[in-house]
This record gives structure tokens, sequence and C-alpha cells, in this order.
């Protein structure tokens, strides 16, 4: 009789529990193909700061990686990975970005894509404009945000808390507005917005069927 294949699983590891929740609607959105199931770990691992330190971070995620694998009786198909660089993406993001997704692909046994966010994860929420009235009908961003270059835009979390609308921004409204996106099949590889560091991940995730 033949054996029956092991299901396959993503497993996301990030900053925050907003983040990584975030990436599972992103992944979803963006796998090439069939999605695999999307599970999480809770690795607070600050990767962008540690960039002298890599190694020893890297090998933990490969380790809880694995074993949140084993736990889902799967194989590991890939990893993703969140963090805030807390700068505009200059040539100090592509520094940051080439070596932290070199030591990835090193230490890793899978596919690797990293969501390395310029400045925060809320730069690229703010791509998808449409979504946020979905999830608070006072929430609109204004039209002179749209056609902005989000990457370089400075503190994106504050910005969207003076200018979005009542109530104010929180942090645990982010997932509610990429699911939103998502269901208005908004997300894409090249969505309306522009941030270049959004578009870094969705190709590095799409290289994954190759």
């Amino acid at each position: 009789m033949q054996r029956r294949k092991a299901p396959s699983v993503i497993i996301v590891a990030g900053e925050s529990d907003n983040d990584r929740e975030v990436l599972r609607h992103l992944i979803r959105a963006l796998h090439p193909g069939t999605c695999p199931k999307v599970e999480v770990i809770k690795d607070k691992i600050k990767l962008a700061a540690a960039i002298d330190q890599l190694s020893p971070r890297v090998e933990t995620i490969r380790k809880n990686a694995l074993a949140r694998a084993r736990d889902c009786r799967a194989e590991l198909a890939g990893v993703v990975i969140h963090a805030d660089l807390d700068q505009v993406a200059d040539e100090t993001y592509e520094r940051v970005r080439d070596r932290v997704t070199s030591q990835l692909r090193k230490g890793l046994p899978c596919n690797s894509a990293l969501a390395l966010a310029a400045v925060e994860m809320e730069a690229w929420l703010m791509q998808f404009p449409d979504a946020f009235p979905k999830v608070r009908r006072g929430w609109a961003m204004r039209p002179e945000d749209c056609g902005k270059d989000l990457a370089i835009l400075q503190n994106p979390k504050e910005h969207l808390r003076r200018h979005l609308g009542k109530p104010p921004y929180r942090e645990s409204d982010s997932p509610r507005i990429m699911e939103e996106a998502v269901k208005l099949k908004h997300v894409s590889a090249r969505p309306n917005g522009n941030n270049r560091s959004f578009r870094d991940f969705a190709d590095e995730l799409a290289s994954w069927s190759k």
C-alpha cells in the first residue's frame, strides 16, 4: 500500500501577534498555487536589529519551525519571517534585506520569505485604502496618501492615527484591515499602492513556485 503523503505547512514568525496574523492573510492571497496550511510560532526575534548576530537567531527559528511542523504532523514547506525595519527604504534597507535573506536561505531547510516592512506594517496596509472603511465606517484614507511612496513614510502608524478618522487606528485593527483587503481581491504582488518593501516580499514568495 502506498504511504500517504504528509500535508505541508508554512510557518510564520514575527514581532507581534498582529503582524503574524496580517501575514497569514497575505500568504494565503499571494502564495503561488494551492497554499498549504499556515501556522505561527511566537518567536519575537528582531532580525533586522541583529544583523551582526543572525546565525544563532535563524537557528532558533529553524528549530522552532520544525517543532511546530511536527506538532502539525506536516512537512515544513516554508518559513515567512516578519520584521519592522523601523526606518525608510534606503541603502540600509537593501543591506539589511540582502544580509538577512542570505542567512535565511543558508540556515533554513525549506523556502523562506522575509517580510521586512519599511517603516512598519502599517505602510503595507495603506496600499489598500478601500479596506479601511470596511473595518470602521468612519475611516477613509486621504487621497494624497493613496499615490505616495509609502516605503519612505516616516511614521505610518502615527500617520494613520492622525489622518484616518474616528475611532483612532489601533495596531490590533491591522489583521482585520488585511483580511478585508483580501476579501476585496485587492491583494496582489503589484497593488495600486506603492511600497518597495512589500513588492520585495511578494516577489520572494512568488519565487517559491520556481
